[in-house]
């Protein structure tokens, strides 16, 4: 294998390849990248058996081959040579040669054969979406995803697909965020559940771009393919449960606030908030929405900002850091708060509409 390929060019490649790049493997080929010159291109693979991630650059190919060359070693060279340069990549028996000006490396690899490259395909059907649009979505979903919980199935999205929309869903049990978008598909099916788990959430968020993107949904796995990658991860094995049936339904009572008067506010209050129990009380007047937030040490902090409320005078509590990325997840000035007792969850969304929307239960204090 002898090829030249510009460092410009392959340090983006290896960026989004080294943290699929299993650091801390089970078997040592997990943390390499299987790299093959084939043609004009150099292809690249890497996976940590439940995410796979194939991607492909332009290269001058003097000799076809193919050989695992340690990722986090190869990215690290790279990333240290100049800009504009160009790197020649030789393999000689069990080691590899990297050449870049008057550098030189030489790394040990691994057989090409032995690399876990998964080719399995269970697809049900596939459909077309926007690569932005379902990161957004992607990312919205995620502020409510549960972390290291026993319940396995909350550390991950929910992909549902329902008609022509395809839903993103998280929750981990105190909070939820849904996000619709379109999703042009053909299938006859009436509808799909996948829970794509949480590091194939977080990497998807850092490779996906403006281009649109094949969604190729299955049974156990999914896949996402555009002009330049495809990303294949497995889902979880289990059934997610019914959201819905927290999602209120009638809170009589809505206030209107403006989003980013609301983030300052939250900010202020959480200077003094509890590091154990931030808990932020809201009092809603007609006019006016108080928030207030006390620590150990009995210190206290309160804000007042303007709102449009109509119900009757109310007193409730929340973790001041869940309603802090309320503030986040929407783009629109102002945003409504749907309530209805100091004992119900509250509903956020848009003016108009309720896409995203962002439950949050209550606290007592």
């Amino acid at each position: 294998m002898k090829i030249r390929v510009e460092r410009d060019t392959l340090l983006p490649l290896l960026a989004s390849m080294v943290s699929v790049a299993d650091r801390r493997p089970i078997q040592p080929i997990l943390s390499h990248l299987l790299v093959t010159a084939e043609s004009d291109s150099l292809r690249c693979v890497a996976t940590d058996l439940e995410i796979q991630l194939l991607a492909h650059i332009p290269a001058q190919v003097e000799q076809a081959g193919s050989c695992a060359i340690p990722a986090r070693k190869l990215y690290d060279i790279c990333r240290s040579l100049p800009e504009s340069s160009t790197l020649d990549i030789l393999r000689d028996k069990e080691r590899i040669a990297l050449r870049c000006g008057s550098a030189r490396f030489h790394l040990q690899s691994l057989p090409a054969e032995q690399f876990p490259e998964s080719s399995n395909d269970d697809t049900l059907f596939s459909g077309q979406c926007s690569g932005t649009t379902l990161r957004d979505a992607l990312s919205i979903a995620a502020t409510a995803m549960a972390q290291n919980d026993a319940r396995f199935f909350l550390n991950g999205v929910l992909l549902e697909v329902a008609e022509h929309e395809l839903r993103c869903v998280a929750t981990d049990g105190h909070r939820l965020a849904r996000m619709t978008l379109p999703f042009a598909h053909a299938a006859e099916l009436p509808s799909y559940q996948g829970i794509l788990p949480r590091k194939a959430v977080l990497e998807l968020g850092r490779l996906l771009d403006e281009q649109d993107i094949e969604l190729r949904l299955g049974h156990n796995a999914i896949v996402l393919v555009n002009d330049r990658m495809q990303f294949r991860c497995k889902l979880i094995d289990a059934r997610y449960p019914d959201y819905r049936r927290v999602i209120p339904l009638g809170h009589p009572e809505r206030a209107q606030v403006d989003r980013l008067a609301l983030k300052q506010a939250l900010t202020q209050i959480n200077v003094l908030s509890s590091d154990k129990n931030p808990a932020c009380v809201l009092k809603f007047q007609t006019t006016s929405l108080s928030l207030r937030s006390r620590n150990e040490e009995q210190e206290e902090a309160e804000v007042e900002i303007p709102v449009q409320y109509g119900g009757a005078g109310l007193e409730i509590a929340f973790n001041s850091h869940y309603l802090a990325d309320s503030t986040q997840i929407f783009t629109e000035s102002e945003i409504a708060m749907q309530l209805k007792d100091n004992g119900s969850s509250v509903l956020f969304t848009p003016l108009k509409g309720d896409n995203p929307l962002y439950i949050v239960m209550p606290i007592r204090l």
